[in-house]
């Protein structure tokens, strides 16, 4: 476990010990900060059948065997297909089925959504019932990145649990025992706090992207590339990568100058855009509209300075 997880970590086994657990627990933060390893930790130790003296999983009972080999009877995933971008009901139908059936040999039943905001329309109304009447010996574990895009209703049923990024000290303690090439610092900076993919940086393509990609915005304000050059070039990149490297550049320029309220504008449209990033909307216009916002920003920016 993560040791910026420690204090959670501990805080639900003291609810747990007093059987205060609640049945729906949504945890909210950002990806890059191994909040879902952290999920799937509190899964497991809920399962198990010997868990040690922390709460954690044992990792050696007949629970933990079979959870590892991924045919836990009491355990259920709810996630999107691989040619799906959303969750959709009969997932959520077989999930409140599964909710139903007796335990097995776990003290509980145990339901990870480790995508709760790619619930579709009617797979969101359909949880509704689920978290309206839980079954006894139940836990639903709901993770998500965008907690403003859950319902309302379905946030008002689960006690939250917001997941913040780590203290920067805890980070870099961490990427120091991961013998990064680089330095941690710097990694952590370049991924705005985040230590899982400040290390994924360290390796020499994935900062070669990121350099390249920095490179061509410059070249598109230069007009020596089109947007629609360059949203051609990066439309089978992850989309949300992409805007996470606009944004970290872009807090570098408001680090310098904090009162431009225009960049801060961009900054809360970029972000709006974190929303769609995993809609099955058309690659090459997405990213083409974000090139946009970034060259409209450019531009006023220049004629500010000139003025």
């Amino acid at each position: 476990m993560y040791s910026w997880h420690q204090a959670l970590w501990q805080q639900l086994q003291q609810a747990r010990q007093a059987k205060h657990l609640p049945h729906a627990l949504l945890f909210s933060g950002t990806d890059g900060c191994g909040h879902e390893t952290f999920i799937e930790y509190l899964a497991a130790s809920l399962l198990c059948l010997m868990p040690t003296a922390n709460g954690q999983a044992c990792g050696h009972c007949r629970s933990c065997q079979v959870l590892a080999a991924q045919a836990h009877p009491d355990f259920i995933r709810i996630a999107t297909a691989d040619d799906k971008q959303t969750i959709g009901i009969d997932q959520v139908r077989g999930l409140s089925h599964f909710m139903e059936l007796k335990c097995s040999y776990s003290p509980c039943r145990v339901a990870l959504l480790p995508e709760a905001d790619a619930l579709n329309h009617h797979a969101a109304n359909s949880l509704l019932k689920v978290l309206e009447e839980p079954a006894g010996q139940t836990h639903l574990l709901l993770f998500t990145t965008q907690l403003s895009q859950l319902l309302p209703t379905i946030r008002s049923r689960c006690q939250i649990f917001r997941m913040s990024l780590p203290a920067p000290d805890q980070a870099i303690a961490w990427l120091k025992t991961q013998q990064t090439i680089q330095e941690p610092a710097h990694l952590l900076t370049l991924a705005s706090g985040k230590p899982l993919t400040a290390l994924s940086l360290d390796s020499g393509e994935k900062l070669a992207q990121r350099e390249l990609f920095l490179q061509q915005l410059q070249q598109l304000c230069q007009g020596s590339l089109t947007c629609a050059q360059l949203s051609s070039h990066w439309e089978k990149q992850d989309r949300a990568e992409l805007l996470d490297w606009l944004l970290q550049h872009l807090q570098q320029q408001l680090r310098q100058q904090y009162r431009d309220a225009q960049g801060w504008e961009l900054y809360d449209r970029l972000v709006e855009l974190k929303t769609l990033a995993t809609h099955p909307l058309n690659a090459r216009l997405f990213i083409e509209n974000m090139l946009v916002l970034w060259v409209q920003y450019q531009t006023r920016r220049m004629r500010t300075k000139a003025a």
